[in-house]
C-alpha cells in the first residue's frame, strides 16, 4: 500500500507552537483551514468536531474486564501472530521510555508492553488495556487516526485533539487481514513528547508487516487443512451452490453454482473469495454468531469442518433444483437414497434385500399409520434420518411438512431457541417480530429429533411439557400456542443407560418411546453391501456424466469384507472419493484409503506398496507415480506431494500438464 512522501507523515518538533496556535483557531473561529498543521491531522480534527468530541476530555474510556477478556479471546489470532513482532519493538525500545500496543479494529487495546514509569504516566489517560482510543471518543491519537484513515500515521504533541492527551507522541499502523483486506488491528507505539523519533513511524509499519506475513502464513497452513477435509463435498455436491469459510466466517473457495442459487432462493449469497459471511465467525460467542445470521440462511445448510484439532470452518451447502422447495436439508445422508424411487412405496429408498432390513422395513410400515412417537435406534450412520422421513411419508400427516433438529448440534441457549422459538426482544440480537420454533414450523406434521440422547437435563422437562400438553410458549413470552406433531427421535446411545446414570429423564423416554424401531448396522447385513455398491456406481454415473467403473476383484473383495464402523454412510463417501479420483474405467486397489485396505489385507500394513514399473516413456511412468501419489492419500495434495518428494506448487503444474495431455486414445487424461 503506498503511504505518500515520508515528510508528510512524520511531524516536526519545529512545529509545535505552530500547531498549538492552529488548533486554538480550529476551536473558535472554524476556519475552512489551518496553515501549518498536517492535511492528516487537519482531517482529523475536522472528524473530531464532526462527532462532537471534547476537547478538555481527560482520559480514554475502557473495557470492562469481562468484555477486554472476551475481546481478547476473538482477537486471539491477531495477539499470537503478532507476539513476535512485539518482541522485537521491545528488544529495540528497551532503553526508549515507550510503550508498545497492539489494538484491535475499534481501538481497544489488547496487549501493552513497555517501561513501568511509563506505564505509570500512561495510566493517567487510560492509556492502558483496555482502553479505548478511537477517534470518536479520545479525538486526534494515532491510534484512533491510523483506523479512520486505513493508514500508518504519526501524531506528535499538540498535534492530539484532547488537551491532557497532548504530553504524548504516538506512531501506528493498521494490520489488514492477509486474506480478506480488511483490518484488524493496530500496533502502536507511545511515549511522552520528548521520545519522539522519526525512525518510529518505520518501526510499527514494519512490525505491521510482519504481523501480516506471519497471519497469512497461519491462514496458509489452515486454508490448506480446511481445503484438504473439505474437498469430497465439492465433489458429492456438484450440482448444489457449495462454500466454504474458514473459521473466521471468510469465504475461501465456493464452486460455480452461486448465480443458480441467488435465482432459486432470492437471497444475497456470498459471492467473492474473502468476503465475510454474517453469523459464521467461529471466534464470536456462540449466541453472537446465531443472531448475526441473516434470515435467509438455513441451519440445515451449515455443516461443520474438522480435523483432529478441532473445527476448522463451515461447509454452505444450498441445495439448487428441485430441492429448493424442500423444508428440511441434510447434506450427509445416513443411507443411499436411489435416483428414482417407487412412487407407491415411502421405503423403496432404502436399498438393500437382506432378510433383516427386510423385517425392519415390515416392521416401519406397520408403525408408520400409527401417529404415535417413535423412538429410532442405531449407530451412527445407519439410516436414521432416512426412515425417519419414510415414515412420515407413510403416515397420517404426508402432507404436513417434516423438520429435522439435532439436538447435539447446538448449546442449550441456542437449543431452547431452535426449538420453542423466541419472542420480539427476548434477548440481544433478537429478531424483530420474533421467531418460531421447530415446533411451530412442524405443526401438522413431523418433528425429527435426532440425536436425542444429547439432550441437556435441565431442559428434558420443557420439551416433556410440550409433548403432555402440546403446548409451546416462545423464549421471552407468555403466549402460548397450541401445536399437533408427530414426534420421530433418534440416538445412538443406550437411554436405559443414560437413565440409571441419572443423565436422561424415564418419563421422557417413554413419552419419545411408544414404540421403537432397531436399525440394523451394515455389518449386520453384508449381504447389501454389493447392492449398495452397484447403486451408488449407477448414480455417481449419472452425476458425473459418464460409464460406471468396473471394480478391480481385489478392491471389491476389500470393500465387502470390511467392518463399516460408520456404516452406509461411510461405504458412500468412501466409495464416492474412488469413482472422482479414478482416471480410468476401472476402481484399482490404489485408490482403497489405506485404513480399509490395511483391514482387509493386514499384510498392506507392513510396507506401503511400490509403485508398479511401466513400460513405456518417461513421462507416462511419471505420470502414473503422480496419479497413484494422489489417490493413495486421497486427494490431499501436500500429502501426496511429500510422498513424491516435490513441492506443492510443483504438483499442482505437473497434475495441470497431465490433465491437458491427451492419453494414447486420443481421449483427455483427466475425466
Amino acid at each position: 500500500m503506498p503511504f505518500g512522501h515520508c515528510s508528510a507523515l512524520v511531524p516536526r518538533i519545529g512545529d509545535e507552537q505552530l500547531v498549538a496556535s492552529a488548533w486554538e483557531r480550529f476551536l473558535h473561529e472554524r476556519p475552512a483551514e489551518v496553515k501549518g498543521v498536517r492535511g492528516v491531522v487537519l482531517a482529523s480534527w475536522e472528524r473530531c468536531r464532526s462527532e462532537s468530541v471534547d476537547p478538555e476530555k481527560h482520559f480514554a474510556p475502557g473495557a470492562g474486564a469481562d468484555r477486554l477478556r472476551q475481546l481478547q479471546r476473538q482477537n486471539r489470532d491477531l495477539r499470537e501472530a503478532a507476539s513476535p513482532a512485539l518482541d522485537g519493538l521491545r528488544e529495540v525500545l528497551r532503553e526508549c521510555g515507550t510503550l508498545i500496543m497492539l489494538c484491535d479494529s475499534s481501538g481497544t487495546v489488547l496487549h501493552l508492553d513497555g517501561e513501568t514509569r511509563t506505564r505509570s504516566v500512561g495510566e493517567r489517560i487510560n492509556l492502558a488495556t483496555g482502553g479505548c482510543w478511537n477517534e470518536e471518543v479520545i479525538g486526534t491519537n494515532a491510534i484512533g487516526t491510523a483506523i479512520a484513515a486505513v493508514a500508518p500515521v504519526q501524531i506528535h504533541a499538540n498535534e492530539h485533539f484532547c488537551m491532557d492527551v497532548k504530553r504524548w507522541t504516538c506512531a501506528a499502523a493498521p494490520i489488514f487481514d492477509p486474506f480478506a483486506r480488511t483490518l484488524l488491528g493496530v500496533v502502536d507505539i507511545s511515549g511522552v513528547k520528548e521520545t519522539l523519533h522519526g525512525h518510529t513511524l518505520g518501526l510499527v509499519i514494519a512490525a505491521a508487516r510482519q504481523i501480516e506475513c506471519e497471519l497469512a502464513r497461519r491462514d496458509g497452513a489452515r486454508h490448506e487443512r480446511l481445503l484438504s477435509r473439505a474437498i469430497d463435498h465439492f465433489i458429492r455436491y456438484a450440482s448444489d451452490y457449495v462454500v466454504l469459510v474458514d473459521s473466521r466466517g471468510r469465504i475461501v473457495r465456493t464452486n460455480s453454482n452461486a448465480q443458480a442459487a441467488r435465482e432459486s432462493y432470492e437471497a444475497p449469497l456470498p459471492w467473492e473469495i474473502g468476503s465475510r459471511v454474517p453469523g459464521l465467525d467461529l471466534e464470536l460467542p456462540e449466541v453472537d454468531q446465531y443472531c448475526q445470521r441473516p434470515q435467509w440462511l438455513r441451519p440445515e445448510w451449515l455443516h461443520a469442518v474438522k480435523d483432529h484439532d478441532g473445527v476448522l470452518g463451515t461447509m454452505l451447502v444450498i441445495p439448487l433444483s428441485a430441492s429448493r422447495h424442500r423444508t428440511s436439508v441434510s447434506v450427509q445422508t445416513d443411507a443411499v437414497t436411489p435416483a428414482t424411487a417407487p412412487d407407491n412405496d415411502p421405503f423403496g429408498e432404502i436399498i438393500g434385500e437382506s432378510e433383516v432390513l427386510a423385517a425392519t422395513k415390515a416392521r416401519a410400515r406397520r408403525i408408520a399409520p400409527l401417529d404415535l412417537p417413535v423412538l429410532l435406534l442405531g449407530e451412527t450412520g445407519a439410516g436414521k434420518e432416512l426412515f425417519a422421513r419414510a415414515l412420515h411419508r407413510a403416515g397420517q400427516r404426508s402432507d404436513g411438512p417434516f423438520i429435522a433438529v439435532n439436538c447435539g448440534a447446538f448449546t442449550r441457549e441456542l437449543l431452547a431457541s431452535e426449538l420453542f422459538g423466541y419472542a420480539d426482544g427476548a434477548f440481544t440480537g433478537a429478531r424483530r417480530g420474533g421467531l418460531p420454533g421447530k415446533f411451530e414450523q412442524a405443526d401438522g406434521g413431523t418433528l425429527f429429533l435426532d440425536e436425542v440422547g444429547e439432550l441437556p437435563l435441565d431442559m428434558q422437562p420443557h420439551l416433556l411439557r410440550v409433548l403432555q400438553d402440546g403446548v409451546v410458549v416462545r423464549l421471552g413470552d407468555t403466549r402460548e400456542r397450541r401445536i399437533s406433531v408427530r414426534i420421530i427421535a433418534a440416538t445412538n446411545r443406550d437411554l436405559r443407560k443414560e437413565i440409571a446414570a441419572g443423565c436422561f429423564r424415564e418419563d421422557l423416554y417413554h413419552r419419545l418411546c411408544a414404540v421403537s424401531l432397531p436399525l440394523p448396522a451394515l455389518r449386520e447385513r453384508p449381504g447389501d453391501i454389493e447392492v449398495i455398491i452397484d447403486h451408488l456406481n449407477a448414480r455417481l454415473a449419472r452425476k458425473y456424466g459418464c460409464t460406471p467403473k468396473q471394480l478391480s476383484p481385489m478392491v471389491r473383495q476389500a470393500l465387502l469384507g470390511y467392518g463399516w464402523p460408520g456404516n452406509i454412510r461411510e461405504l458412500q463417501n468412501v466409495f464416492e472419493v474412488m469413482f472422482a479420483l479414478c482416471d480410468s474405467e476401472c476402481i484399482d486397489i490404489s485408490l482403497l484409503p489405506p485404513t480399509i485396505a490395511q483391514a482387509t489385507n493386514p499384510a498392506t500394513a507392513i510396507s506401503p506398496t511400490p509403485v508398479p514399473v511401466v513400460s513405456g516413456r518417461l513421462e507416462e511412468v511419471e505420470r502414473q507415480a503422480i496419479l497413484d501419489a494422489i489417490a493413495t492419500a486421497h486427494g490431499n495434495m501436500s500429502m501426496a506431494a511429500r510422498t513424491l518428494g516435490i513441492s506443492r506448487s510443483t504438483l499442482y503444474v505437473k497434475l495441470a500438464a497431465i490433465r491437458a495431455r491427451p492419453d494414447s486414445s486420443g481421449g483427455s487424461a483427466q475425466r
